[in-house]
């Protein structure tokens, strides 16, 4: 029998982009919140991918909301689980240039996420059950590096080891381990690149299968479709012009659409 507790509902959320509208829309058709705005979601999971930031009208109303539920979230013993995406890592590093924000706003937001990031209210990875979100994706390469590291490679195990890279990297400004790579395909050094700035393209060609079930943004899609070939689920259909989402369950997934 399954404990309720270990299968909390998860609902999946990709890029927002500052599309504050269209992410309220998801959040109540999810159940997750009322017209006020207040946390209904009682024990449920909500996971956000990353990049709230830039491109759309009002990213720091997503941001703010999500402040807001997350302690709401937390009060009814549900969860806000918010991933880096490469728009919130390049702030961090103090790399405005892609951002829409100004200079003075950007290094606010510079260092609250900083902030948020060393209390654990931002995170790289995260496991559920056989599954492993990271924004971008985990190639082949990485995965191969993090099986010498690791005991067993399984989506925790993963999700733990990222998370503990990544708060060391912020806390010391120090973005040397190849999670943070960049691929030649966005002008960088590398063949592939790390989970903040892979392209899905290069993500799946670097498997012929990957090891764990993963479930990923950044690289836009038409539409959610779940991938048994690559086990490579990409989410990112463009809060702009589509709104969908994923349900998880257990090992169950449902793919949700609004429009």
């Amino acid at each position: 029998m399954n404990n309720p507790e270990t299968d909390k509902e998860l609902i999946v959320v990709g890029d927002v982009h500052g599309h504050y509208d269209g992410f309220v829309e998801i959040l109540r058709h999810s159940g997750l919140i009322d017209k006020t705005f207040h946390w209904v979601g009682g024990k449920k999971i909500l996971l956000q991918i990353g990049d709230i930031f830039d491109r759309g009208p009002k990213p720091r109303q997503v941001d703010f909301l999500l402040d807001d539920l997350q302690i709401q979230a937390a009060a009814a013993n549900g969860e806000i689980v918010r991933l880096i995406g490469n728009h919130e890592l390049e702030m961090l590093m103090s790399n405005f240039l892609i951002s829409g924000l100004d200079k003075a706003e950007a290094k606010i937001v510079r260092d609250k996420l900083k902030n948020q990031v060393l209390s654990y209210d931002w995170r790289a990875a995260y496991a559920y059950k056989k599954f492993l979100f990271t924004h971008a994706g985990v190639t082949h390469k990485l995965m191969k590096i993090f099986k010498l590291q690791l005991d067993a490679l399984t989506p925790q195990n993963i999700a733990d080891l990222i998370n503990r890279v990544f708060r060391e990297a912020i806390q010391h400004e120090f973005y040397r381990h190849p999670i943070f790579n960049i691929s030649v395909h966005r002008k960088g050094p590398d063949k592939f690149g790390g989970i903040f700035w892979e392209d899905l393209e290069d993500l799946l060609a670097s498997y012929s299968r990957s090891e764990v079930c993963q479930i990923v943004g950044h690289t836009q899609v038409d539409k959610i479709k779940i991938d048994n070939e690559k086990n490579i689920i990409p989410i990112d259909v463009g809060m702009h012009r589509k709104l969908q989402y994923l349900r998880i369950v257990g090992d169950k997934l449902e793919i949700k659409t609004l429009t």
